[in-house]
């Protein structure tokens, strides 16, 4: 295989985003896979140009790549759009694409896109002149932060802790006509000083560290001095990470997650997400999970068959698609039918995946809505390489195999069962933990520990 890293800057080690882009190169070289870097603005693009594919880099003919992986980040201009836009319509496949890159870039965007889907972010205004600062102390209040639309690293962030300070700054801004494009963003408080960084890969979570100030201040990066720490995310983190990368259609994000009074709020998204801080708290090669992701998916994105999203191939074998479920509401006004009708499609459903799982493979429909909707979760989700899961993610699912085995294994007994079938029961819930075992990917919990000993040993 064949890749590019499109970085803005030349490779000099000062710069901090530059060990990272000889992280992916190594990886890359472990992995037999062929990795250039270059820069988007050396690039000489041809539109309508015949067969010939326009593309030259500083003059020279290039091959196509299979993949491009987008390290450009906040700084990505609409010379880099263009070119993202010119390799897409190439049939190059991008990691991520461009419009995904341009509404991460903006942070008001983001905000806007997460908003629109229904997930919890900070209550966020934009900065107009002049200022209102009795709107901002009636829709936010005080403390309250002040961002640049677009930064990284912590950069262009800062708080307001009251209106005095803030009246100050809205001077400072006038007065000397900067009139920047800024956001105001309510003081989430019980995120103070700290947030967490969830690294998700291909719709799945697979490295978190919690980021901690060492100051006292509001702002927790690693690249301002905080600590980072590994963290186990919760499930309902978990997921709202998966939702946010979905919704932003982010292939690779970190997603950046407060903590709220009631829950968790969603800060930023990153389209290019830093991680020398995650792979320090975690022990996790990065690079190597992502090209792992990137090599075990793309077959399926040479044939131009990419699974859908589990909701939507779910969707699709339950109720025949979303058009399907809104025909179920439709005739089913009242909860209680409407539940009725949604619980029998689902064990209907149940049914047939039993009636697959059973069935010798001559006989089975797989052109069937069941057939193709499992096949669709098989491909694209199941067979995925999940090696690379940090080992807490793997140790907890461990952990909960195993409680549910045993009280399983106990059922049979509590309620006064035959001894032959509950013996044979509770032999048979006792085989779920060894069956895990025995079927986890290689390395699974092996791999992992070589990780860590050989980043403790590099350190």
């Amino acid at each position: 295989m064949r890749g590019w890293i499109l970085f803005q800057q030349d490779l000099d080690p000062a710069i901090p985003e530059v060990p990272e882009v000889f992280r992916f190169q190594e990886a890359a070289g472990a992995m037999g896979i062929e990795m250039h870097v270059f820069q988007p603005h050396r690039f000489e693009m041809v539109v309508g140009g015949g067969g010939d594919w326009g593309i030259k880099y500083q003059g020279q003919s290039v091959d196509k790549p299979d993949f491009v992986i987008c390290r450009t980040g906040a700084e990505t201009d609409y010379l880099t759009l263009a070119l993202l836009r010119h390799l897409e319509r190439r049939g190059v496949r991008l990691i991520n694409g461009p419009a995904t890159i341009e509404t991460v870039s903006d942070k008001l965007h983001t905000l806007q896109t997460l908003n629109r889907a229904g997930l919890p972010i900070p209550r966020t205004m934009l900065g107009t002149f002049p200022i209102d600062i009795d709107l901002v102390e009636r829709e936010l209040g005080f403390p309250v932060i002040v961002k640049t639309l677009k930064g990284t690293r912590g950069a262009g962030v800062l708080k307001c802790e009251d209106r005095s300070q803030f009246e100050d700054l809205a001077g400072l801004l006038e007065s000397a006509e900067a009139k920047a494009d800024f956001i105001l963003q309510h003081y989430v408080r019980a995120s103070h000083g700290r947030d967490v960084r969830v690294l998700v890969v291909g719709g799945r979570v697979v490295a978190a560290m919690e980021r901690r100030s060492l100051t006292g201040g509001f702002k927790s990066n690693v690249s301002l001095g905080g600590v980072g720490v590994a963290y186990n995310p919760p499930q309902e983190m978990a997921e709202l990470a998966v939702q946010a990368a979905d919704v932003l259609e982010l292939d690779i994000t970190g997603i950046d997650i407060l903590f709220d009074e009631t829950g968790y709020r969603i800060c930023e998204a990153n389209s290019a997400p830093g991680f020398q801080g995650l792979e320090r708290a975690t022990g996790m090669d990065v690079p190597s999970a992502i090209l792992q992701w990137i090599v075990s998916t793309q077959d399926a994105v040479r044939t131009n068959t990419p699974a859908p999203a589990e909701s939507t191939a779910l969707a699709d074998m339950v109720f025949g698609g979303r058009a399907g479920l809104r025909a179920i509401s439709d005739r089913n006004t009242e909860f209680r039918r409407f539940a009725s009708a949604v619980g029998l499609r689902m064990l209907a459903t149940g049914i047939s995946c039993l009636v697959q799982a059973s069935f010798p493979r001559p006989l089975v429909d797989r052109r069937s809505p069941t057939g193709v909707g499992l096949r669709s979760l098989f491909e694209g989700r199941i067979k995925t390489d999940l090696a690379d899961l940090n080992d807490r993610a793997q140790e907890r699912t461990l952990m909960i195999v195993l409680g549910v085995a045993l009280w399983a294994a106990v059922l049979p007994w509590l309620v006064a069962g035959e001894k032959v079938i509950s013996g044979t029961l509770s032999l048979l819930a006792l085989c779920f933990p060894v069956l895990f075992l025995l079927t986890a990917p290689a390395g699974r919990f092996r791999g992992g520990a070589a990780r860590r000993r050989k980043g403790s040993g590099a350190g």
